[in-house]
């Protein structure tokens, strides 16, 4: 069993993770992004593995309420886009049954990851805080990055700007 110490401060950083309104950076490396992840599946996928077309990326967990609440509009805007771009939710600190509950519950039908010691958030996107939505344009280089839940209009300006759709 954890320490009650270690409890408490995965408790506190996931209260702080899940709060704030919406924060967009226009923020990019020089060179094209790429991290491992785990699938619910117990195989490996890649960022660069996705690369050729444009691809958000959404970190989120089951504890986090604004993670809940933007999902309709991230379902939303990825019915319309179609094969335009890709969508990848990477769960951040659920158990497997835990993020497949999640994500029946919410009706996650883009593909999926696992991050669950939110090292790919931290260590690829610098991000602390959820839900984090990162979107790479075609060559893997980060077109923007929003901090807090998305809605369908303010996503798809962005995109729009970030010249990701037309």
């Amino acid at each position: 069993m954890p320490p009650r110490r270690t409890i408490v401060a995965l408790a506190l950083a996931a209260v702080a993770a899940c709060s704030g309104p919406s924060a967009v950076q226009n923020t990019g490396p020089a060179k094209p992004l790429d991290a491992t992840f785990e699938r619910f599946d117990g195989t490996s996928g890649t960022l660069a593995q996705y690369r050729g077309k444009p691809l958000l990326v959404n970190f989120f967990s089951s504890t986090c309420l604004p993670c809940r609440t933007e999902m309709p509009a991230l379902e939303q805007v990825h019915g319309t886009l179609g094969a335009q771009m890709t969508f990848l939710g990477i769960d951040v600190q659920d158990t497997v049954e835990g993020g497949k509950a999640f994500i029946d519950t919410v009706g996650i039908t883009w593909e999926l990851g696992r991050d669950p010691d939110g090292e790919v958030l931290q260590a690829t996107f610098g991000g602390t805080r959820l839900p984090t939505t990162t979107v790479l344009d075609a060559e893997g280089k980060i077109a923007f990055t929003s901090v807090g839940p998305l809605d369908v209009e303010h996503l798809t300006q962005k995109l729009r700007e970030n010249h990701l759709i037309p």
